[in-house]
């Protein structure tokens, strides 16, 4: 499954024509069964799709632990996972029959509401990471996606500390990275409750409530948050910092994270 695709082009520089070739992000319908049922179809990059599948029921609170995970086979022929779980009810569409249309270009959907997690208790890590280290960070997080160079049209998400980079995902839709990357984190086993999850998206309350649902306490991005996520950032304990761009960024919420 490539994640890139070449195709035929006509390139205009100033009068000069030029026909070559130029890589584009492949884009693929991914399908996701659970026992037997069809759940949703995602656009998505054919990469990781059972990191993806993963991230995405743990993310809708269909997924909580190891042990409910009995299997997750992967056809790469037709694009679909289909992960078998146990202690889910027989009728999971029940839990399905509410869906919201994301704010991403792709329209994607997802079916976790702000108002579900209200009964979650608020984020209490202590984890504080300093401004000179989020700097770090995000240069590295920007120079990581060779996917992006290639084609400037994938979104990046990344599991980090106050050392560096642990994980990394890319998609073309920024859900989907953000999927991917909690995926790959369960997958190795790999604890979050104390990392820091980084962002080149805009984030919006979906996003938000995929960090919240993971125990996250930190979300970074290059770009801006909205006023949803910032709400459920600032109930849910979450510190949210946007435009981490160069010298500058933007703490809207629990700045105690944060060492000034």
């Amino acid at each position: 499954m490539d994640p890139l695709h070449e195709t035929l082009i006509i390139r205009l520089k100033g009068e000069q024509l030029e026909e070559t070739t130029d890589q584009v992000a492949s884009e693929i319908g991914f399908t996701l069964n659970v026992n037997d049922k069809q759940v949703v179809t995602l656009l998505c990059t054919p990469s990781e799709l059972d990191a993806m599948a993963i991230g995405f029921l743990l993310s809708e609170g269909l997924l909580r632990d190891r042990e409910s995970i009995l299997e997750v086979k992967v056809d790469e022929k037709t694009y679909t996972v289909s992960v078998r779980l146990a202690h889910i009810a027989d009728d999971i569409d029940a839990s399905f029959n509410k869906k919201t249309i994301t704010s991403g270009c792709g329209r994607g959907i997802t079916f976790t509401h702000a108002p579900n997690l209200k009964d979650m208790p608020a984020n209490r890590s202590l984890v504080r990471v300093a401004p000179d280290e989020i700097r770090a960070l995000m240069n590295e997080f920007r120079s990581i996606s060779e996917l992006f160079m290639k084609t400037g049209g994938v979104h990046s998400a990344a599991l980090a500390d106050r050392q560096g980079i642990h994980l990394f995902a890319e998609d073309i839709g920024r859900h989907n990275a953000v999927d991917k990357l909690i995926g790959k984190a369960f997958l190795a086993n790999i604890p979050v409750e104390e990392k820091i999850l980084l962002s080149s998206g805009r984030i919006s309350g979906e996003i938000m409530t995929k960090v919240i649902r993971s125990r996250i306490p930190i979300l970074i991005s290059r770009t801006a948050p909205t006023c949803m996520s910032i709400t459920s950032a600032e109930d849910h304990g979450v510190t949210l910092i946007g435009f981490a761009r160069g010298n500058r960024m933007n703490i809207y919420t629990h700045p105690q994270r944060i060492v000034l």
